[in-house]
């Protein structure tokens, strides 16, 4: 592999934004769409590459890196700007592009006709562009820059139908909540650099890893801070508040950032720094337990949802807390692989669902759909795939990653934790058997179909083939070494307790338990909520009280609102109002008005008679010539 053609993977999207920032008002919409999709198409091209020369090569071989120049140099310190490419990368990589390039196509059909159309591609461009800086990056710096360059284009994309107010908030929202976490990654990268006097990931896990003298407690904060930034950009608790109102956005958008990039990039980040968190069993424990904490939580939302993109949200916030259970499970593999088949099945369900949003002229309410497997069969088939993948049914790619990251938590943590990631599991089953009811029983909308053109479905169609068949990623099954991890090649950074025969007897009752278990509750839910689709809220009318909390979140809004938000409204009103206008003002506006007064005093004592100025002059000079025979001792 060629280090210096690294660049190319980032090249193709820059261009992209440039021909059709620049350039782009003068192209008819045909050009635009082709400009954008064959910028991201070409570098998927390139990513194939280096995959295939990867893959042939040793494993000690599989690592490239290139330097384009080195930014700051102070003494041990070395900041660059240069790309690392290796298996972890590698994957990334291909899932970015491959979701992204199917995202462009897809848009080019359902962004007809919109105003901001090349607007719309120079900003997709241009988040793919941050997004692979952000997974080619060497060193924490220029992954920042990445992480902020993604974050700058969500809230372009979120809020890109700006004439609507609550897109222009859910923007805000996003970016917002992101900054809260990327002053703990900010912090962290600092506290790394006083301490390792590196930036370089390679150089910190030597460093890590050798006699380098940091303290536990020391590694620790480190990792605690890290993680911080990474709970922002992927959605965890409580920092995931963003993340189902950025459903405002255009469902392509939805899937772009919910599917393969934005999101996953904290698990990414966790992933590239498993030699500092190995160093700290404490943080790897939290990082499990908030990701549980999270793939409950959002699952119960979930549940309570209407709207067919905000059940998907919140289920991308819950499967995100599975790849993060496996990450504080220690098996980082089994986290990517997650990772993986989420991105397909994900990526898949949102642009279906965009699909059946844009059939139905915009309607959102699963209560006001049906029937639509025999007006789009296409796409309600598509949908279906996804919707068992991620309900985790065998064989689709769901049931392999799911059952990975529950045997995961299990081994490293016991049954108590393995049950309640299955009741997440089982919740999850539930809001799938929910949106079964968009294309099965009754006809619930009114007036004709907009039915779904070339562009639109071929995507479906791919996406759906990969839910199906991604899960051969994790084969063997019942063993460590399957394909992608012996690709990946992690160090397991903890190991079950027990004899490897009763554990692996253990995983195999676990999986069939979980798997038919899952597969009757997704049974049971289609049917109840296609018999009753008047209960699409799960409690309905019997239990309002409880279904209008499931269906806020838990009402986690409000309680940011009146912890956060209006104490830090509070405090700007009093800062603006008591400590700017009155003391600050009041510091400037009483030096101005002494000025003013010294001014008049000094105006007063020009009276225009020279004899006046004689006597001051004079006495002037009395008093300069005995200050100075004062001081030199003639007095």
């Amino acid at each position: 592999m060629n280090p210096e053609s690294l660049w190319l993977l980032l090249v193709f999207p820059a261009l992209g934004v440039l021909v059709n920032g620049l350039a782009g008002r003068r192209f008819p919409t045909p050009v635009i769409a082709a400009v954008a999709v064959a910028s991201v198409g070409l570098s998927l091209i390139a990513a194939l590459g280096f995959f295939l020369e990867m893959t042939a090569a040793a494993p000690a071989a599989r690592t490239v890196a290139t330097t384009l120049y080195t930014w700051l140099a102070d003494g041990a310190l070395q900041i660059r700007v240069g790309l690392l490419l290796d298996p972890l990368a590698m994957v990334m990589v291909l899932v970015v592009l491959g979701i992204a390039f199917l995202i462009h196509i897809y848009s080019t059909g359902y962004m007809r006709g919109d105003g901001g159309y090349r607007r719309f591609f120079v900003y997709l461009n241009l988040f793919v562009f941050f997004m692979l800086l952000l997974v080619l990056a060497d060193n924490l710096i220029l992954t920042f820059v990445g992480w902020e360059g993604v974050g700058l284009c969500s809230y372009l994309l979120i809020g890109f139908w700006h004439e609507k107010k609550s897109a222009c908030d859910a923007g805000r929202k996003a970016f917002i909540v992101n900054r809260i976490g990327d002053c703990g990654f900010i912090l962290g990268i600092l506290l790394i650099i006083v301490v390792f006097e590196t930036v370089d990931y390679r150089e910190l896990a030597t460093l890590v890893g050798g006699a380098h003298g940091a303290a536990p407690g020391m590694i620790t904060l480190m990792a605690l801070l890290l993680f911080m930034g990474a709970m922002g950009k992927s959605a965890q608790f409580p920092l995931h508040v963003w993340l189902p109102d950025a459903m405002e956005g255009p469902t392509p958008v939805s899937a772009l950032i919910h599917a393969a990039t934005m999101v996953n990039a904290g698990v990414y980040l966790m992933c590239r720094i498993s030699p500092l968190l190995a160093q700290s069993p404490e943080v790897l424990a939290v990082i499990a337990a908030v990701g549980l904490i999270t793939a409950v939580y959002a699952a119960l939302s979930a549940l309570g949802q209407r709207d067919i993109k905000r059940v998907l949200a919140y289920s991308t916030v819950s499967q995100i807390g599975y790849m993060f259970v496996a990450v504080g499970s220690g098996i980082y593999a089994a986290g990517i692989f997650h990772l993986v088949t989420h991105g397909i099945f994900k990526g898949l369900l949102f642009l279906g669902a965009g699909a059946v949003i844009h059939a139905l002229k915009g309607e959102q309410d699963i209560s006001r759909m049906g029937g639509l497997f025999r007006e789009i069969p296409a796409t309600a088939v598509a949908f279906i795939a996804g919707l068992l993948a991620l309900a985790g049914v065998f064989p689709l790619a769901g049931f392999f990653s799911k059952d990975a990251v529950l045997w995961g938590g299990y081994e490293h943590f016991g049954m108590n934790f393995w049950l309640i990631a299955f009741a997440g599991a089982l919740i999850t089953a539930l809001y799938c058997g929910k949106l079964f009811a968009v294309f099965f029983g009754e006809k619930r909308y009114e007036g004709h179909l907009h039915r779904p053109a070339l562009p639109v479905v071929a995507p479906l169609v791919i996406l759906a083939a990969g839910a199906v068949t991604a899960g051969l990623l994790g084969l063997p099954m019942f063993t460590k070494d399957t394909l992608l991890s012996r690709f990946l090649a992690f160090p397991v950074a903890l190991s079950g307790d027990g004899p490897e025969e009763i554990m692996h007897k253990m995983e195999i009752i676990l999986t069939i338990f979980s798997g038919a278990v899952i597969v009757a509750v997704l049974a049971a839910a289609v049917y109840l909520f296609i018999k009753n689709r008047d209960r699409m809220a799960v409690l309905g009318d019997d239990f309002p009280n409880a279904a209008s909390l499931l269906a806020g979140g838990f009402g986690l809004d409000g309680i940011n609102d009146i912890l956060l938000v209006r104490p830090v409204r509070m405090t700007a009103r009093f800062c603006a109002r008591i400590i700017d206008s009155r003391i600050i003002d009041g510091m400037v506006n009483g030096a101005g008005h002494l000025a003013v007064l010294a001014g008049r005093l000094l105006a007063a004592l020009q009276t225009g008679e020279i004899g006046h100025y004689a006597f001051a002059v004079l006495a002037g000079t009395f008093i300069v010539l005995g200050t100075a025979l004062y001081f030199a001792g003639l007095f």
